[in-house]
């Protein structure tokens, strides 16, 4: 009888924290609907923008995309700096901000990760920085994007 008195109040707050991770995780799916919409809502098809990655690994970590009707058109980077990648690599590795959408969605419904922070741009919606710890004890894991001078393209 006594192991109740124990198991009832363990399983309340068992409860509450996970009631407390579903508000903070629906908020974050909140602001990322809303950005998504904002973005969506502005209807660019055609800009630049620049991408950089940055982490503890390594090859080419930034690049300027260019999207032509929403399409990924070509990139353009420091040849200097490829280390052994290809066009093609450093192509396929860039983002457009759709890309960067799907990609940010899939973080958010991982739910394991140690640390997610997200800013959007004010006027588009875009995500403007992703930065993930992926394990909260392990160093050297961590890696941001960060998308940078955004321009409408005519």
């Amino acid at each position: 009888m006594m192991s109740y008195k124990i198991l009832i109040p363990l399983l309340f707050v068992c409860f509450l924290i996970s009631c407390t991770s579903d508000v903070e995780l629906s908020e974050e799916k909140r602001e990322f609907n809303q950005a998504r919409q904002k973005w969506n809502s502005a209807q660019i098809q055609n800009y630049e923008m620049h991408e950089r990655i940055s982490c503890f690994c390594g090859g080419l970590l930034e690049w300027d995309v260019f999207v032509k009707n929403g399409i990924k058109d070509k990139v353009e980077y420091d040849e200097s700096q490829a280390f052994g990648q290809t066009y093609d690599d450093i192509f396929d590795q860039a983002r457009t901000i759709e890309d960067v959408f799907d990609f940010l969605e899939s973080l958010l419904n991982r739910g394991d990760l140690a640390s997610l922070v997200i800013e959007y741009d004010d006027v588009y919606g875009f995500p403007k920085l992703i930065s993930i710890d992926y394990v909260e004890n392990i160093a050297d894991d961590e890696i941001a994007y960060m998308y940078t001078d955004f321009e409408i393209e005519n």
